[in-house]
């Protein structure tokens, strides 16, 4: 499903009447209807009282531009329906936009309930109420009348509880960058329009919006879309579309070679590498680690891993399909060259993980003033040049990788993932709440899956070899990169039913298999 900015919404709202000659108040009539066929997905609007009076109500909380305009296409839609609806006024109506000027006046020509909202005090009879007061051109701070607006409403939501819906997204969120003003509410429901609006997938503002609904806009705004940047999300109706069903005639040999290579560092982060390439479906595993450990390797490692020695092995990238390397190499002063080493000996596709991210110390830096401004095809400068391969570093590798403060990134975070993954050539996964995967061409796709579970040490690892295991089987770098993020993520999510956490790395790589099948549709 595609993502939508703040920009891609205005240029939406701008080129669908040019192009597609479907005017801005189409749209809008169609965005009203949107809002109401998701409120019936949830209610039985017949029956609002639920509990409450025989006068209960939806409650239309609506600002004076076309946010709030849409709130007055709703509530018009709602009382053609016989479903009672009341409609309160927030900002000065003498500076309303036009399309609500227009709106407004139809309202009051249906005789809809209309009150300002210092002269509203029918709370308790509100079942649901429903914020329009400004959408998604919010930056910045919120005004102190706002503040105080919406701290009235989350007290009477506490006293009355009503549920809360926010039309397009939450008052106080920034639609791009997901970045909440002080004073933004907790919502039970955004129904947001034509595509799922960035903000409402990153954090914080994922945790505001609850359950996000899409409603259709009533036109084919895609077309119009053109050459822009994409931003998508990773589910499961992406994940279908790249999974293949293997051919009766597979074999170890057709699904890839697959090695892994680990030093004496931290060996439990090589082996759950190597054990994910095996769960993931690759056809054969070797990990390669110094021959000092090779012995205590190979007593702890799944007998399905092939393991060798990383010295004086002149046959060790013979027949490989990828190599994977980073996890639990370690930080010594010699890496750096050992690494080198291993990118000058092999040309194939790689995955670089952790420390062998590390060995390459700052390989681009961040023009910050740029960045601040949004000029965005002047932030980034490469320093030194990178091998083309998937890199999946965490937010503090990267931090390192383009010498920028981790709080910059989180403020920009899909901005300067597509920005490094453009300028290097490489395919980025930054894992992160979500992880996001970037492409050379600069398309972007976010993770909307995972859990609060995964936050223990290990679960990189599996995430690398699983990617490896992927590529090893024919997989392109840059599927291999989504659908690792997605099974890795469903592995988790699947064992999360059971328990919260505590559930381990090696468990969620002992789970790929039934994604793969669910993937697959062999069972539900």
């Amino acid at each position: 499903m595609n993502i939508l900015t703040t920009e891609d919404a205005r240029f939406i709202d701008r080129e669908v009447p040019k192009q597609l000659g479907i005017s801005l108040e189409i749209l809008m009539e169609n965005a009203g209807r949107g809002i109401v066929d998701a409120l019936w997905g949830e209610y039985d609007l017949f029956s609002l009282n639920n509990g409450r009076s025989i006068n209960s109500f939806v409650l239309f909380i609506c600002g004076t531009g076309n946010n709030g305009a849409d709130g007055l296409v709703a509530a018009r839609h709602l009382m053609e329906q016989g479903v009672p609806a009341q409609i309160v006024l927030v900002g000065d109506i003498n500076k309303c936009s036009d399309l609500f000027a227009v709106q407004i006046e139809r309202c009051k020509a249906m005789g809809c309930s209309i009150d300002m909202y210092d002269e509203f005090n029918d709370w308790s009879n509100v079942a649901i109420a429903v914020e329009g007061i400004m959408g998604t051109g919010f930056t910045g701070r919120l005004r102190e009348v706002t503040i105080d607006i919406l701290n009235d409403i989350d007290t009477m939501r506490s006293q009355y509880n009503f549920d809360l819906w926010a039309i397009d997204v939450p008052a106080g969120l920034d639609a791009t960058t997901g970045h909440v003003a002080e004073g933004t509410l907790t919502y039970d429901y955004t129904v947001t329009f034509g595509a799922i609006k960035q903000g409402l997938l990153l954090y914080p503002g994922k945790a505001v919006g609850g359950t996000a609904v899409v409603a259709p806009l009533g036109a084919p705004w895609q077309q119009v879309l053109g050459e822009r940047v994409r931003t998508i999300t990773i589910d499961s109706d992406l994940a279908e579309k790249i999974i293949n069903y293997r051919t009766p005639m597979a074999h170890k040999g057709v699904n890839g070679n697959t090695l892994i290579i680990g030093s004496n560092d931290m060996i439990g982060a090589p082996i759950l590498a190597a054990e994910a390439a095996v769960h993931s479906g690759a056809g054969k595993v070797t990990l390669a680690v110094p021959k000092i450990i090779k012995q205590i390797v190979q007593s702890r490692v799944i007998p399905e891993v092939m393991v060798t020695s990383t010295e004086t092995n002149k046959e060790l990238f013979d027949c490989r399909q990828v190599v994977a390397m980073g996890p639990g190499l370690g930080r010594t002063s010699d890496i750096p060259n050992f690494v080198d080493s291993i990118l000058d000996s092999y040309e194939g596709p790689l995955v670089l993980d952790a420390d062998a991210l590390y060995a390459f110390g700052h390989v681009g830096s961040v023009d910050k003033d740029a960045l601040r401004d949004g000029e965005i095809e002047s932030i980034y400068a490469v320093k030194q040049d990178l091998p083309y391969c998937v890199m999946t570093p965490h937010l503090g590798e990267f931090s390192r990788l383009i010498d920028l403060p981790i709080k910059w990134i989180e403020r920009h975070y899909i901005t300067l993932a597509r920005e490094f993954a453009k300028a290097h050539q490489v395919i980025l996964v930054l894992k992160g709440i979500p992880s996001i995967v970037a492409l050379p061409d600069g398309t972007v796709y976010v993770n909307t899956i995972g859990n609060a579970g995964m936050g223990t040490g290990g679960m990189g690892d599996v995430l690398t070899g699983v990617i490896a295991g992927f590529i090893s089987q024919g997989y392109s770098l840059q599927d291999s990169a989504v659908l690792g993020v997605y099974v890795h993520s469903r592995s988790a999510d699947i064992l999360n039913e059971i328990k919260s956490w505590g559930y381990t790395p090696s468990d969620v790589s002992a789970s790929l298999g039934f994604v793969v099948s669910e993937l697959l549709g062999d069972y539900e």
